[in-house]
Parts: C-alpha cells; sequence; structure tokens
C-alpha cells in the first residue's frame, strides 16, 4: 500500500494511491485521523487497506500537489556516512563503533515535484539518495531484534547537502537545513510491501545520467541497530523519520566536482519503494 499526503483544491488531504489515482482517506476517516501521521498512531492502517481494495480513486495523481509524506513529522533523523561507498572501503576493524546522527528540519526538504532550492548564500548544492523508515509505533529502548516491527513503511530522501557550509563552524546543522535544499517522497510504501529492507536498491539520476548505484546492504550500521541505538536517547514517535545514509556517488567525491545548478533534474529511485523527483531552480 502506497500512502501520500497530498494537497487538492487547497486543501492538505492524505490518502492511497490506486493506480494512477488516489483514494481521499481523509474524508473517509475524517476527525479521527485528520493526518497521515495521525492516522498512523490511531492504527488504522488495515482499515485504509480494506477500503482501498473496495473504493475507486476520488481523483488523478495529475490533479494533486504532492506534500511531504508525513507534512510536519515530530523527528527527521539522518545517519551520516553510514555506507561502504566505493571510495571509502572500510577494513575490518576500523568502521566507527557508533553511528553519526544528526537532525533536520522538515522545512529543508520539497516534496516530490517541487523545486529544490539552490541557496543565495551556498554555491555547492550536492546529492545523496537515501532510504528513509517510517516510524509506526511509540517505542523507547527498542529491541534490535523486534526494531523492524516499529517500522510502518519506507520513502525516498535526496538528503542535500550544502557542502561549502560544512567548514563554517564546528556543526553541521546549517549545511543540512538550508530552506528546501532536499526532498522527500512521493509516498511511504508500507513495510509488508517492502519486505527486507537490507536488499533494496538505490539509484540516483542526474539529468537522466546514473550518479548513484549501490544497495541497502552496504549500510555500516543496518536499520535495526539505527532504530535500537537512537531510541535509546529519544522516544521514537509515529511519523518519525530515520535516513540511512547514501551510497557513494555524491559530488563531493570527484575531484573536479560539478555542483547542482539551476536547470538540472534529480531522481531518487528505491526498488520496492518509489521514485522522487525533482527540478533544481534558484531560491
Amino acid at each position: 500500500m502506497r500512502l501520500i499526503s497530498f494537497r487538492l483544491d487547497g486543501q492538505e488531504r492524505y490518502g492511497v494511491v490506486s493506480g494512477s489515482g488516489v483514494i481521499d482517506m481523509s474524508a473517509r476517516l475524517g476527525a479521527r485521523a485528520p493526518t497521515l501521521r495521525d492516522a498512523i498512531a490511531a492504527g488504522c492502517l488495515d482499515e485504509m487497506k480494506q477500503l482501498a481494495e473496495n473504493d475507486a480513486a476520488d481523483c488523478n495523481l495529475d490533479d494533486i500537489e504532492f506534500a511531504l509524506p508525513i507534512p510536519r513529522p515530530q523527528k527527521i533523523l539522518c545517519a551520516g556516512r553510514n555506507y561502504r561507498a566505493y571510495h571509502e572501503v572500510v577494513e575490518e576493524g576500523n568502521a566507527p563503533k557508533f553511528p553519526s546522527i544528526f537532525s533536520r528540519l522538515a522545512s529543508s526538504f520539497a516534496a516530490h515535484g517541487q523545486a529544490i532550492l539552490k541557496p543565495k548564500a551556498g554555491d555547492q548544492l550536492d546529492y545523496e539518495g537515501e532510504l528513509v523508515a517510517v516510524i509506526g509505533a511509540r517505542g523507547r529502548h527498542v529491541p534490535q531484534d523486534q526494531a523492524l516491527s516499529y517500522v510502518a513503511g519506507y520513502t525516498c530522501m535526496n538528503e542535500g547537502t550544502v557542502r561549502d557550509w560544512m567548514k563554517r563552524g564546528t556543526q553541521n546543522t546549517p549545511a543540512k537545513n538550508f530552506y528546501r535544499s532536499g526532498s522527500i517522497g512521493p509516498w511511504i510504501t508500507t513495510a509488508d510491501e517492502v519486505g527486507d529492507p537490507s536488499r533494496l536498491h538505490i539509484t540516483t539520476r542526474r539529468n537522466g545520467v546514473v550518479v548513484q548505484d549501490g544497495d541497502t546492504d552496504m549500510m555500516i550500521f543496518d536499520l535495526p541497530y539505527l532504530i535500537a541505538h537512537i531510541s535509546k536517547f529519544t522516544w521514537l514517535e509515529p511519523g518519525d523519520m530515520i535516513a540511512t545514509g547514501s551510497p557513494g556517488g555524491s559530488i563531493i567525491e570527484s575531484d573536479t566536482p560539478d555542483w547542482l545548478k539551476p536547470g538540472d533534474a534529480l531522481e531518487v529511485e528505491i526498488s520496492g519503494v518509489g521514485a522522487l523527483a525533482n527540478p533544481i531552480e534558484a531560491e
């Protein structure tokens, strides 16, 4: 089941993708679940699946404006440098002992089809295609062997970074949080349809050319570990997002970097999850 948040006729809605259309679940669930995050938290996914099997689409995908899959997530947490990238083979015994975790603001992401903005104050906008887990159940101190049961589904992320800001201070927060410097979407594919998140393939294309091509089994810290680790220091809440890192091929790895510029088109495709597409525009 593909869960989508969107705008139609100026109103925020959510639903289930059915072929080339959308079944509006916000109309069906009403005040019980005003947003998709509320529907996930209330345990409505089975009901939504049953409704989707019996109801016809209310509108076409071409007629809606995509929103972030969870428009106002409480937390977006990201794992940095979490892949055995092609340029950086991690030898046994030299891998980091713990993941590098940082947070991002929802405002730093564009929705599917919306423009990613090359900022006025930065010149080195980079791409990073990533698998994102969307949390479905509240939890703290989650056992690693139970961690995937806390996942409602998965979505795609371009975890864009303004690289020339990474040396402007000792923290990465500004470089990772420029307004609409990355993107998330187009929807959430539920965990039952995706299966094992360590057996997926990530492909990033720039203007139709493949620039990242890697498997999720290249993660240094897999998703169950990340969920268990993060839940030691904070409560995980329904709708929270955990980005799991990016395979090799980002622009920063090039000896002659050609940073993203207005007019470029990016696509992050993850097998079994979806394809996230965005143009690049000047802020």
